[in-house]
């Protein structure tokens, strides 16, 4: 219940500020007022449809509940590390004209790009198989998707215009989602 109730955080938060920044700064601290309104709005609910939400669901044998466990703790620990690593950053401050921050290229940014979307597809996935709710796998599914096909594509472009050519070069560099298998060389594949 807790994941289900938490994900919506994710479309809420990021979406108005990827899809419309300007928007997002003219409205300031009301925005998050808005965010926060509906978010309780999602929760409620969730909440008064959890028995359907959480009725569909597979035995998962043993080796699933240890990999799961496994993704969700790295997902986890992944999200908390950069957390850290960005600080007040990690709110998208930078975006709404708060911050001139440069750009972050220590781990767990020189491993992958987006280490905050692989978290939480580690996150979703991992209790998907610990716990083999149905609506898990769904929301999995959900959030790689809006991940990979809206808000990337949109923070991407924001980081191209604030950064210019050193975030060009940092793509060439650095995974989008996926890190590198080090080869002997010191040059990896996506």
């Amino acid at each position: 219940m807790a994941i289900l109730m938490a994900w919506p955080i994710i479309p809420i938060y990021w979406l108005p500020l990827r899809l419309a920044p300007g928007w997002s700064l003219a409205l300031g601290k009301g925005l998050h007022l808005l965010q926060g309104a509906l978010w309780i709005l999602a929760v409620g609910i969730i909440w008064h449809w959890h028995p359907i939400l959480l009725s569909f669901w597979l035995q998962m044998p043993a080796p699933f509940l240890f990999v799961g466990w496994s993704l969700f703790c790295t997902g986890l620990v992944l999200q908390a590390w950069t957390a850290i690593v960005l600080g007040i950053r990690i709110t998208g401050l930078p975006e709404l004209g708060k911050s001139t921050s440069a750009l972050e290229r220590k781990a767990p940014f020189s491993l992958c790009r987006h280490p905050t979307y692989l978290a939480h597809l580690l996150i979703f996935g991992g209790a998907a198989l610990f716990t083999g709710f149905a609506i898990l796998f769904l929301l999995a599914l959900v959030d790689f998707f809006l991940s990979r096909l809206v808000l990337i594509p949109l923070e991407e472009k924001e980081l191209e215009k604030r950064f210019g050519q050193a975030y060009r070069d940092y793509k060439e560099d650095v995974p989008c989602f996926f890190p590198k298998h080090w080869r002997k060389d010191g040059h990896g594949e996506e």
